[in-house]
């Protein structure tokens, strides 16, 4: 049982994840982190106050970008990007929330960090074009910002005075340690090492981590945020104050993702248990490959099986 701090309306050291809001939406899960973050006309100011505060920069204008400029597919559309913005000078920021740890997964963020680069190069090469010359390859810095809600190494322990929860990565010189720029920048967030009750943080950036990480499991808000910055991000998230039509489109995102899952593991250890019977290690891997045949053949996407049954890479690229 989660224990609440009657004082703060907080939640200390908490290892669940609510299913059923209450007060306020689980901004852990994707879909809530997007809508409260990426709903066009609304979400600005708050996402710029967000990128701000927890990464000391200075934006004062966004405007949001269509994913599908950034060439993925369907399935890739929606199951990484929650939020994909340039600020007024050019920046993208490509911005997520990720509950589940993957192999490898450095290498993805890498990997879609260059899916802005390479948007870039296409307005690029036109605007080079109509001049009458190729493109110069200039493009304007991109950040992969990543919210871990999973046990991981990604996040690097800090020196005094650094941030223990923040890793911000970019490309440098592995013998002077002078950076190549900074037009490429990865940023993880350890969500599951902030383990602070909200009186106990000490200034607004952990305020903020506290509330990302912790809010959906509060009865009320937080004493002491009227007036600051966070009390927009409660009114925002305040689920219960949601139109019905739109707490209802949240439900049915919880309820599909929490039914497939489901769906997954139990074929998944029907196929172990039928592999244990045969007591043979051949049959416990056809037992999970045809779980895994049996699901994409049913058109499931191949992240949530991964997801769901963390498959290595390997086991990925057999299937794709």
């Amino acid at each position: 049982m989660n224990k609440v701090m009657k004082k703060s309306g907080g939640v200390k050291d908490t290892e669940a994840v609510v299913d059923a809001p209450n007060e306020f939406v689980n901004l852990t899960y994707d879909h809530g982190f997007k809508i409260v973050f990426g709903t066009e006309g609304k979400s600005e100011r708050l996402l710029m106050t967000l990128l701000n505060r927890l990464f000391g920069m200075k934006i004062v204008n966004v405007r949001y970008l269509p994913t599908e400029r950034l060439g993925l597919t369907a399935e890739e559309s929606e199951s990484f990007f929650d939020v994909y913005c340039e600020d007024s000078s050019g920046r993208r920021f490509l911005i997520e929330m990720q509950m589940w740890t993957q192999n490898y997964f450095h290498k993805r963020a890498v990997y879609y960090s260059s899916l802005s680069v390479q948007d870039q190069a296409r307005v690029g090469k036109k605007s080079q074009k109509k001049q009458g010359r190729a493109w110069d390859y200039y493009y304007s810095p991109v950040y992969q910002v990543s919210f871990l809600n999973f046990p991981n190494t990604l996040v690097d322990a800090k020196e005094e005075g650094g941030n223990p929860y923040i890793s911000h990565y970019v490309y440098r010189s592995k013998d002077t340690g002078r950076e190549l720029g900074d037009d490429t920048n990865i940023i993880f967030v350890d969500l599951q090492k902030f383990r602070k009750d909200f009186d106990e943080c000490k200034d607004m950036a952990e305020k903020w981590l506290y509330s990302i990480r912790n809010m959906h499991l509060l009865k009320e808000r937080p004493e002491g945020i009227e007036g600051t910055e966070l009390e927009e991000l409660y009114d925002e998230a305040h689920y219960a104050a949601w139109p019905a039509e739109k707490r209802m489109y949240y439900e049915r995102y919880i309820m599909n993702r929490n039914d497939i899952e489901n769906i997954i593991c139990e074929h998944y250890e029907e196929g172990l248990a039928v592999g244990r019977e045969e007591g043979r290690e051949e049959g416990r891997e056809e037992g999970r490959n045809q779980t895994i045949r049996q699901f994409l053949e049913s058109g499931m996407s191949m992240e949530l099986i991964a997801k769901a049954l963390n498959l290595t890479e390997e086991e990925r690229q057999m299937f794709q």
